[in-house]
């Protein structure tokens, strides 16, 4: 039997200094393991803005603006981080950010397990979220 279709939206941050993204540690999830965007599910009444100020605090200690033009994107998932069939249809908005004049806190969320720097061009790409892989493309 299919897997159910799942369709979820959130709203990202994509912030790098040079060849280097932050990226978050998930713990939960389709993406469970893997490295993914800080940024998450807006709250009723949120804006874009508002529920990413809100997550990159959450999730990185950071209290960043966010200011910019977001941008679109849209992936289908077919399987979880563990290789469990699924029928995961994600979109979401992302929006650009430069490095923050603070470093982000190690942070343990119902969602991460702290975050590091991702080196673009040296470090091993296997442990990417689809969501990572799609917009370093963009």
């Amino acid at each position: 039997m299919a897997p159910a279709p799942q369709h979820h939206f959130g709203v990202y941050a994509r912030i790098r200094d040079a060849n280097r993204i932050l990226l978050i540690h998930k713990t939960r999830g389709p993406y469970t393991g893997l490295l993914d965007l800080p940024g998450g599910t807006p709250e009723p009444g949120e804006s874009w803005p508002e529920t990413l100020e809100r997550e990159l605090h959450e999730e990185l200690g950071l209290h960043l603006a966010a200011v910019g033009q977001f941008m679109p994107f849209a992936l289908h998932v077919r399987t979880t981080s563990t290789g469990e069939p699924i029928d995961f249809h994600h979109r979401g908005v992302f929006l650009d950010l430069p490095r923050p004049a603070t470093a982000p806190s190690t942070i343990t969320s119902p969602d991460t397990a702290g975050c590091r720097w991702f080196n673009t061009r040296t470090d091993d790409e296997t442990h990417l979220s689809p969501v990572v892989r799609a917009v370093l493309s963009l």
